[in-house]
């Protein structure tokens, strides 16, 4: 069977079974404007119409196994299983200013072992379907409208490297994105990467409008190399030469992730390392707490004091490189940055487990 948001396909079978051309922008305003959940809910096609679905496309291949809130009802945490029995993670953010914005994952673990981060513990098992993309999306979206909430921001940042999965990720923005179905700004999507350089190219042809945030956690190879191993494919100075072509293509700030690792990549030097290979880019610095995560008992990593991420930031502020603190709301359900995939993995089973 197929998905139903395989447009190829679903356009085809109804074809073949001698369906007017507007049967398809039924289905469609069904799923992504009304939200049914099954088929037989839909009320503007025939019974005729519905046994097609129901005999050649499934509506959900993902299960939600567990859901869990914050204590401030901010941010939500969903695991969902596959169908081969994998696991992946997605996490809705209600900020104050009903900003909401969902991270989704693009992969069951990830490849890329950065030492800081726990998802990366769990090694990688698949690529994602564009469609088990599109339903993690679809399923944050129906659950804010029912809160009478929207979505307004998607990253596609937590199980992760997008970029190694471009294919499938492409096409669940073009989804996503199109009038016709979620109709998402391009300009509220953003896509987070390790930087796999020769998709960051074919990423500012593809989607010019949509933002790109580097995960750079230290401004020298030497550092990097020792807790991003990507780096050495990917040496800084190929980085920053390819991200000033984006600039010069898009216009676009790029976004740059540093996530504060006591005595690793916190001193002041390294605060300068920082601003010299930034000083005169198109750039915004995120500052992001390191999270300790649960099972990480063993690790020598911690959280950088307040004082010194401020000190950090203010050696950027005196070369006017803009940056932010980024405030961690979800640590109490192992959902910030770093901690994913810990506490339910172990409660339903192993994440990249391969049977």
């Amino acid at each position: 069977m197929y998905s139903i948001h395989d447009e190829e396909n679903l356009k085809r079978i109804l074809l073949e079974n001698w369906e007017k051309p507007f049967r398809y922008a039924q289905i469609e305003n069904a799923i992504y404007k009304n939200y049914i959940k099954k088929y037989d809910e839909i009320t503007t096609i025939s019974k005729v119409s519905k046994t097609i679905l129901n005999n050649n496309f499934f509506y959900s291949c993902l299960k939600l196994k567990t859901n869990i809130t914050s204590d401030d009802w901010q941010t939500t945490k969903l695991l969902f299983e596959t169908t081969d029995g994998k696991f992946l993670e997605a996490v809705i953010m209600r900020h104050l200013s009903w900003r909401n914005t969902l991270c989704v994952s693009s992969q069951v673990g990830c490849p890329m072992w950065c030492t800081f981060c726990a998802t990366g513990k769990l090694g990688f098992t698949r690529n994602l379907e564009f469609y088990e993309i599109v339903e993690q999306i679809l399923f944050a979206s129906k659950m804010l409208y029912q809160e009478w909430k929207n979505l307004r921001n998607i990253v596609y940042m937590w199980m992760w490297e997008p970029f190694l999965n471009y294919e499938n990720v492409k096409k669940s923005i073009e989804i996503v994105c199109s009038q016709n179905k979620l109709d998402f700004s391009n300009r509220r999507v953003t896509i987070s990467t390790c930087w796999i350089v020769p998709w960051i190219k074919k990423f500012w042809d593809d989607f010019p409008q949509t933002s790109l945030a580097i995960s750079l956690h230290a401004a020298t190879d030497e550092l990097r190399k020792s807790i991003m191993p990507c780096n050495i494919t990917y040496p800084l100075t190929m980085l920053m030469s390819t991200l000033d072509e984006y600039v010069a293509k898009t216009n676009k700030k790029v976004f740059y992730e540093y996530i504060m690792i006591a005595w690793v990549n916190d001193s002041l030097e390294n605060a300068k390392d920082l601003a010299w290979l930034l000083r005169w880019k198109l750039a915004h610095v995120n500052f992001i707490p390191y999270n300790e995560w649960e099972g990480d008992s063993d690790s020598e990593m911690k959280s950088t004091s307040k004082s010194r991420i401020k000190e950090f930031q203010n050696i950027l502020f005196d070369v006017w490189i803009p940056s932010t603190i980024r405030h961690t709301m979800w640590d109490d359900i192992d959902a910030a940055c770093g901690q994913l995939a810990t506490r339910e993995g172990r409660e339903v089973g192993d994440y990249s487990r391969k049977d």
